[in-house]
């Protein structure tokens, strides 16, 4: 009898392990994020709820991937996942009424180490690009906030791309005319960024050229 007890016990506590790793995954509430997400659709030129939109997003990289990645497990829920591509829409097109300052450096935080792949990093990738020609001076100068090996991350995020592209080409060339006499520490180092990153790297996890 006891040593049926302690094994229920044990298949207890294994259970509320396994259930409390799970609820500890989302680094954010998904809820709060959700709901805020909803309210600001409904009533999308209030700075109260863009705000409470805004302030509910991840705000680094580590919390951005562990919201919105895909996990092929049975009994994964993937309501993020399916979520991202809204949640991140919605970053970029209405939240408006926030400052620059507030806005961009965590725009910018959010992509420094970020990593080439597909759904919401390729969505995140795609918002960086819209932001910069948004607000140039804002996220350049959050760029210019971060410490080099951190400008190198997000240069490398932000320009990691697995073909050429003209477009990305001529974007790089405008952007370098443009603030190169501005930001020009930060110019050197989105160069190196782009020596490299661009038509470099492989979204498939492989690494080799072939």
């Amino acid at each position: 009898m006891y040593m049926k007890k302690k094994n229920l016990a044990l298949i207890i506590i294994s259970l509320f392990v396994c259930n409390y790793a799970k609820s500890q995954y989302f680094p954010i509430d998904t809820a709060k994020l959700n709901t805020s997400y909803r309210e600001l659709m409904s009533f999308p030129n209030t700075i109260e709820r863009q705000k409470a939109f805004f302030d509910a997003f991840p705000n680094n990289w580590t919390e951005f991937t562990a919201i919105y990645q895909f996990m092929p497990n049975d009994d994964y829920d993937l309501t993020m996942y399916n979520n991202a591509q809204e949640h991140i829409e919605a970053l970029s097109t209405k939240i408006t009424l926030i400052k620059d300052s507030v806005y961009c450096k965590k725009i910018v935080n959010i992509g420094v180490g970020g990593k080439l792949d597909a759904d919401a990093s390729n969505y995140y990738k795609a918002l960086l690009h819209k932001i910069m020609w948004r607000r140039m001076d804002g996220m350049l100068h959050s760029v210019s906030k971060l410490r080099k090996g951190h400008q190198m991350q997000f240069w490398q995020y932000y320009w990691s791309n697995t073909v050429k592209s003209k477009r990305l080409e001529t974007e790089y060339n405008r952007l370098l005319k443009l603030n190169l006499d501005t930001y020009p520490k930060e110019m050197k180092i989105m160069e190196i960024a782009f020596k490299y990153f661009y038509d470099g790297v492989n979204i498939d996890g492989g690494y080799l050229k072939e």
